[in-house]
């Protein structure tokens, strides 16, 4: 007599497009991340609340440039309710280290409408926010409003990097 083994359970199409949105993430394709977004998807900034980008082609350029500056980008297993999971990553700019925890909301098809990411600590976003947004600005509206950005952008990342290296000696 010959045991069979169960059935293996069949995979949701939010399952598989996080399983995909992960693999993406640790091999910076956006390419790959394209193909799991609606066409309406929201991504919200970690640096703003003034700033989204919205639409499948924004959000998939937005991942080429977040893919180009983060290196040795790691993910966890995702924290599921409903239609949205979570899932952290850790990674470095520039040789800062950063964590973040990603919310990100699917459509019935398993198709991401929303991404919203949460970063930490201090020193990671700073020279995430000193090296993101100015490359972002040139490839949306030109080298010279990315120079700006990033004449902006430095200084306030020098200040919280500091603070980061002295504020905890006062504490």
């Amino acid at each position: 007599m010959s045991a069979s083994s169960p059935p293996a359970p069949a995979t949701s199409p939010v399952s598989a497009a996080i399983t995909a949105l992960r693999a993406a993430g640790e091999s910076g394709d956006a390419d790959a991340v394209a193909k799991l977004l609606a066409s309406d998807v929201v991504f919200h900034s970690p640096l703003t609340t003034r700033v989204r980008f919205e639409g499948k082609e924004e959000v998939a350029a937005l991942h080429r440039d977040i893919f180009a500056v983060l290196e040795d980008l790691h993910t966890t297993e995702p924290l599921a309710l409903g239609d949205t999971r979570a899932f952290s990553f850790h990674a470095r700019v520039r040789g800062v280290e950063l964590e973040a925890i990603n919310l990100v909301r699917f459509n019935d098809q398993g198709q991401i409408v929303e991404i919203k990411i949460f970063i930490r600590p201090l020193p990671g976003l700073a020279t995430l926010f000193a090296t993101l947004p100015p490359r972002v600005s040139a490839r949306r509206r030109g080298r010279l409003l990315g120079a700006l950005v990033a004449s902006l952008t430095r200084p306030l990342a020098l200040v919280l990097h500091t603070a980061d290296r002295l504020a905890p000696r006062f504490l």
